[in-house]
């Protein structure tokens, strides 16, 4: 009983360990880009409204704008 116990976690592990870690890439992953919009977000920001509209964009635009930057919006 306990070799085909052992047998059976054996056999299913290597899956169930595949699947966590692309849960963990794909969270990791997540992060990561909410991050760089992060960080997008505070660089637009920080622009003059004459430097944002140079970009044909206002204030009010600017999560619009971070989003559409990475293919969300």
């Amino acid at each position: 009983m306990i070799t085909l116990a052992l047998s059976t976690l054996l056999q299913t592990s290597p899956r169930r360990f595949g699947r966590l870690f692309e849960r963990c890439s794909a969270f990791l992953a997540g992060i990561e880009e909410a991050r760089a919009m992060a960080l997008r977000y505070d660089a637009l920001a920080q622009l003059s409204d004459s430097e944002l509209a140079a970009r044909g964009l206002e204030r009010p635009d600017i999560p619009r704008a971070v989003l559409a930057s990475f293919g969300r919006g």
